[in-house]
């Protein structure tokens, strides 16, 4: 996808900020730039927005918040930069990182605040999965769906002008990168074309996109891909035909709690608050407790590409709280064993290792033996059933986690390291925080780094253009 020469060319008309892509990272960038004084058009593919965000399940990564204090959970940008760097092996830009997480905060607060989207520290999910503290925030509902309605809410509130069905296919620049319109075509075949002060990229990652997989992650080529349809790395290809840097393009996020056949999320909690993950052998095969986003290589790599996932039921009645677990009980996901051998029966698993496995699992939390794999079993709650509850799990690609490389501000850079003149990306299309590969994925960085960039995105925006109009006018 070329971009289209500018010199010459008139638009329909123009609007200071453009943000393509309305899920968290675009509407977050909308919010910021309209608070900062512009007028914002914001165009969405769908029909109805919801993309990544609404298929995740909105949970946002920030330190330092407010509702973190009134829970007592003392946090800090820096804390949550130093765990990001941890958990990366030191793979990330660690400025970066540390820019974006001191940022985490403010945006989470200003979201609450400013925008009224209610936003609260979850601590069910506790210092976990390589946070040192809990600071995982979502809305009450804590779903993906939510966080979006909330935002389109919210966006229509501050003036944010939306149009969907509007599928952006061109982007119009002169010969030094500066952008000055796109052109979006409607569901009829009509088109539009709209000129722009500043570009904002928000169309996420490029999971759809097959050909760029195969490019960049070629053994994740075959494997399930449980994302958006529209995340064909439209964002990113516009950016490096327009000379961007690019980085960290072999990360993504991968899932190992995938319900099979339903294809619905299974909530973790379950395993982080006791349950365990076993092969078709009846055998645990890693430390489940920790690396949440490679356990879609480690599940794809056992026999017949699939795992089950056993809890008891103190398990799941906590868990049952969670929109996401009722959905998985409506599509008869999750399956209850009154006996252990009705167990080995669903499963079809040998008993006796079955058996095996769960006792060994029991001893370990009672605090008997040590885990062969790294669990710390010490601090949990021992497993009592029957009854049984298991979940057939398969593993998948849900976001790429690579993308343009950005600056504190959400500029676009160029190769050479200086900053495209008004072109901005956030979210999935920006490089997150997560390293190169998928053990450095963070739980909740996929809308950390949305909704952080995406208000980094809108202020820079806002503030390049409002200058460029005053400068004009003092002209």
């Amino acid at each position: 996808m070329p971009i289209k020469p500018a010199a010459g060319k008139t638009f329909e008309y123009t609007v200071p900020v453009v943000v393509v892509g309305a899920g968290a990272a675009g509407m977050t960038a909308a919010l910021a730039a309209r608070d900062g004084g512009a007028e914002v058009l914001l165009l969405e593919r769908d029909h109805t927005p919801r993309g990544s965000t609404a298929m995740s399940q909105g949970n946002i990564a920030a330190a330092g918040t407010k509702s973190q204090k009134a829970a007592g959970v003392d946090d800090s940008g820096d804390r949550f930069a130093d765990d990001i760097i941890k958990l990366t092996r030191g793979e990330t830009d660690a400025e970066l990182a540390r820019v974006f997480a001191n940022a985490s905060g403010r945006t989470v607060d200003w979201l609450t605040e400013t925008h009224h989207i209610p936003l609260a520290v979850d601590m069910d999910w506790g210092a976990k999965l390589g946070h040192s503290r809990s600071r995982i925030h979502a809305t009450p509902r804590k779903t993906g769906t939510e966080l979006v309605s909330c935002l389109l809410n919210a966006c229509e509130t501050a003036g944010v002008d939306l149009i969907t069905d509007a599928h952006v296919v061109d982007v119009f620049a002169d010969g030094d990168g500066t952008v000055r319109g796109v052109r979006f075509e409607r569901p009829d075949g009509s088109d539009e074309e709209v000129g722009c002060g500043a570009l904002i990229l928000t169309t996420c990652g490029f999971g759809a996109n097959r050909e760029m997989i195969r490019e960049f992650i070629p053994d994740m080529a075959d494997a399930i891909y449980h994302g958006h349809e529209g995340n064909e790395g439209d964002g990113i290809q516009w950016g490096m035909e327009l000379g961007a840097a690019t980085a960290d393009m072999t990360a993504f996020q991968g899932l190992g709690a995938l319900a099979e056949p339903a294809r619905v999320l299974i909530h973790y909690i379950v395993i982080l608050d006791g349950g365990i993950v076993v092969n078709i052998n009846g055998e645990r095969f890693t430390d489940e407790s920790t690396d949440i986003s490679g356990m879609g290589r480690k599940v794809t790599a056992q026999p017949e590409h699939y795992v089950w996932f056993i809890f008891d039921q103190k398990r799941q009645d906590f868990v049952m709280k969670y929109e996401e677990h009722k959905e998985a009980m409506e599509v008869g996901a999750v399956r209850k064993a009154e006996t252990t051998e009705e167990l080995a029966q669903i499963t079809k698993m040998p008993l006796e290792t079955l058996e095996k496995t769960l006792a060994d699992v029991v001893a370990m939390q009672n605090g008997t033996g040590k885990d062969k794999h790294g669990r710390d079993f010490a601090n949990e709650t021992p497993l009592q059933g029957p009854p049984w509850y298991v979940v057939k799990s398969v593993g998948a690609l849900f976001h790429t986690q690579g993308g343009l490389v950005i600056d504190g501000n959400a500029q676009v850079q160029r190769i050479d390291g200086t900053p495209l003149p008004n072109l901005f990306a956030a979210g999935g299309t920006a490089r997150s925080t997560s390293g190169p590969s998928d053990w450095g994925y963070i739980p909740a960085a996929g809308l950390f780094t949305a909704t952080t960039q995406g208000r980094l995105a809108g202020v820079a925006a806002a503030r390049l253009t409002t200058a460029a109009e005053q400068s004009a006018a003092a002209e």
